[in-house]
C-alpha cells in the first residue's frame, strides 16, 4: 500500500532527525517527537488496513489522508534540514563566526517563522486524522477483518487422507445410516444431524467423511467451514462455487456483473439446487 510506504520513509526521516540532533529551532525538535509519536501510534493501524481484503469507504479515506500528510510532513522536514537546519553547523569560535552566524539567522528567518507555521498546521492535521480513527472506530474494524483473514485452525481437517483415519469408520457410518433412513420416501424434505463436542474432537473430520461417502450420490454437495463470527457473504460465495457446475465460468461472471448481495446469492443458490437431491 502506497500509505505504508510513505509513512515508512516518514518515520525514518523522523527519526534520523532527532538523532543526529539537527533540530536546532527553538520547539522544533519537541513538534518532531509528537509527530514521530503519534504516527508510529498509526502506523500499526495502517499495517492492519493494508492486509484487509475488501476495506470499506472510510478506511479508504483515512489511508488516503494519512498518506497526503506524511508526503507533506516529509516535504516539510525535507525543507528544514537542507533550507535552514544546515546553515548551523559551520564553525564555532571567533567574533567572525559569531556576527556570520547571526547573519544567517537574519536571512533564513522568514523561512523558519514559515516552516514553524507549517509544523503547527501539521500538528493539528495529524491531530483530525487520530480523531478520525477514534471517530470511525477504525481499530474495530480493521481487527475483526485482520482477525478474518487468519487460517482457520480447522482447514487441515478437510484435506486430511483417508488411510490416516483411525476409529472414524464406526461414527462415520452411523452418521450416513441417520441420514440416508427413509430417503426414498422423503426425497423433498431436508435432513439436519448436528455434531457437537469440545473443540480438537474431530466433528470437522467426521463431516468431512460422511460427504466423501455419500456425496457422489447426489447431483451437488458443498462442505463450508462457519468461524464463530461468520462473514455470510463469504459463506453463500463458498457454497455457490462448489455446486455450481465444473467446466462453467458462472461464479467468476457473476462478480464481475452482480452486486453480490446476500439475497441474490441465495436466490442463485436456490436455483442451482431446485429439483436436485
Amino acid at each position: 500500500m502506497e500509505a505504508q510506504g510513505a509513512m515508512d520513509s516518514l518515520l525514518k526521516k523522523l527519526t534520523n532527525l532527532l538523532v543526529e540532533e539537527c533540530a536546532r529551532l527553538k520547539g522544533v525538535r519537541r513538534e518532531i517527537r509528537f509527530l514521530r509519536s503519534e504516527l508510529n501510534n498509526m502506523h500499526a493501524l495502517l499495517q492492519k488496513c493494508a492486509a484487509m481484503e475488501n476495506p470499506d469507504i472510510q478506511v479508504k479515506t483515512w489511508t488516503k489522508e494519512l498518506r497526503e500528510l506524511s508526503h507533506d510532513i516529509e516535504d516539510c522536514v525535507d525543507e528544514y534540514v537542507h533550507g535552514v537546519d544546515t546553515n548551523d553547523h559551520h564553525g564555532h569560535g571567533g567574533i567572525k563566526e559569531f556576527f556570520r552566524r547571526c547573519a544567517r539567522r537574519l536571512k533564513t528567518l522568514c523561512t523558519r517563522h514559515r516552516i514553524a507555521k507549517q509544523i503547527q498546521e501539521l500538528k493539528a492535521r495529524v491531530v483530525e486524522v487520530k480523531d478520525q480513527r477514534e471517530r470511525y472506530k477504525l481499530d474495530d474494524v480493521a481487527g475483526s477483518s485482520y482477525t478474518s483473514l487468519t487460517i482457520d485452525p480447522r482447514m487441515g481437517a478437510l484435506f486430511t487422507e483417508e488411510a490416516h483415519l483411525v476409529g472414524i469408520d464406526g461414527p462415520r457410518d452411523d452418521l450416513v445410516s441417520w441420514l440416508m433412513e427413509g430417503e426414498a420416501e422423503h426425497l423433498n424434505h431436508r435432513k439436519v444431524l448436528s455434531i457437537y463436542g469440545f473443540g480438537g474432537l474431530g466433528k470437522t473430520t467426521l463431516a468431512n467423511e460422511v460427504r466423501r461417502k455419500i456425496g457422489p450420490q447426489f447431483g451437488c454437495a458443498a462442505l463450508v467451514s462457519v468461524s464463530q463470527k461468520p462473514d455470510f457473504k463469504k459463506i453463500l460465495w463458498g457454497i455457490l462455487s462448489r455446486i455450481t457446475p465444473k467446466g462453467t465460468n458462472l461464479v467468476r461472471d457473476l462478480r464481475e456483473t452482480w452486486d453480490e448481495s446476500e439475497t441474490m446469492l441465495i436466490e442463485k443458490i436456490r436455483e442451482i439446487l431446485q429439483d436436485k437431491r
